[in-house]
């Protein structure tokens, strides 16, 4: 009796432990990345809308120790929404439809505690490279095992990138908010645009897809519901459509800093924004 007792209370602190580390590793949706087809990568940036009210707006070329990519961004106050348009480099992001969700830690050290109680995630170590120098960019957790066009991760900047952006010693081992985030990086300048963060998105998925997000939900501690998961303050809410061959991103709904009049605007052939109050929709054709 005392051996089931004893494994019981084991058993019992374990899981307790381990749902403490989940609760610790607040992270937040930073990053939605997704290739598009190249007429609407080249007019993101042609309505003045989207260019002047809606968005910040900025095109960057990135070299990693692993890739170099460049990319369109609608960066936000709090998240920033990349687009890429399909390369013959055959890594991911280069394929049409290839979207990522990234999240980012509010704390160094949180990605190494959950890898270390779940065997089924690895860490990606990507290194930003220059002319002159190398250095830790991020580490990213992901599940090991993904065989969709959609991939997720907790994003995790190393101190060496932190220090870049103004960051202390002692800031860098303490917990960041997003908003603390931008106070030590931006100061006192105030986001010029609306786009405030993101909050939910919608996707199309078959059985393959259904599955990954299944083990999403499973792994990271989400809440897996009949039609949506719920991460953090984040949702991803999901169709199945069996025909598919691939998750498809149908809609990105976006927090607003301030409420707008109601509007739909052309952003490209293939992508709508609608405004309703303070949030927007980015709607995505097929």
């Amino acid at each position: 009796m005392k051996t089931k007792e004893t494994s019981f209370l084991i058993f019992w602190i374990i899981m307790t432990f381990s749902c403490q580390l989940y609760s610790q590793s607040k992270a937040d949706c930073n990053t939605l990345f997704m290739c598009i087809a190249k007429d609407d990568f080249d007019a993101l940036f042609s309505n003045s809308f989207v260019k002047d009210t809606l968005f910040f707006c900025k095109e960057n070329t990135t070299k990693t120790s692993t890739d170099e990519y460049s990319g369109k961004y609608f960066i936000g106050e709090f998240a920033t929404i990349e687009f890429l348009q399909p390369s013959e480099k055959n890594k991911f992001g280069d394929h049409l439809n290839d979207i990522g969700i990234e999240f980012k830690s509010r704390k160094i050290g949180i990605l190494d505690s959950l890898k270390n109680i779940n065997s089924k995630v690895e860490i990606e170590k990507v290194y930003l490279e220059s002319d002159t120098e190398k250095f830790l960019w991020y580490d990213a957790l992901k599940l090991k095992e993904n065989k969709t066009n959609l991939e997720f991760s907790i994003l995790e900047y190393s101190a060496e990138y932190l220090k870049t952006l103004g960051f202390t010693d002692e800031e860098c081992q303490k917990t960041i908010s997003p908003t603390d985030f931008n106070k030590i990086v931006y100061g006192n300048h105030n986001y010029p645009r609306k786009f405030k963060s993101i909050k939910s998105i919608k996707l199309e998925v078959n059985e393959i897809g259904l599955n990954y997000l299944k083990q999403l939900a499973s792994n990271f501690d989400f809440s897996f519901n009949k039609n949506y998961i719920q991460c953090n303050d984040f949702r991803i809410y999901y169709k199945v459509k069996k025909k598919i061959d691939k998750t498809l991103l149908k809609t990105i709904e976006i927090n607003l800093t301030d409420s707008l009049p109601s509007k739909t605007s052309l952003i490209s052939p293939n992508i709508t924004v609608s405004i309703s109050n303070n949030t927007a929709q980015l709607l995505f054709k097929h």
